[in-house]
């Protein structure tokens, strides 16, 4: 086997180093922030969104509607002032 074979331990630990990312790859390294945002944004969009369809299923007034989604907004909101 020559010097540059697959087979071979030289050839092996560079294969593992370009792997792991040391020199070629970058990695994004906020995970936690973009996971924090996305589930922060889809559950302020997902709540309002179904109290109004549910209130306007009910056949209520719009002024009541826009009652209720407001009172959610700002109930929301404490939660998530309060929740850290």
């Amino acid at each position: 086997m020559g010097k540059g074979d697959v087979g071979s331990t030289e050839a092996s630990k560079k294969l593992l180093n370009n792997r792991t990312g040391t020199d070629s790859e970058r990695h994004f390294k906020s995970k936690e922030v973009v996971r924090d945002v996305i589930i922060g944004v889809s559950d302020g969009l997902t709540v309002p969104f179904a109290l109004a369809a549910g209130l306007s299923g009910a056949k209520v007034a719009s002024s009541i509607i826009l009652t209720a989604g407001l009172a959610e907004v700002a109930a929301g909101a404490i939660s998530m002032g309060l929740g850290g």
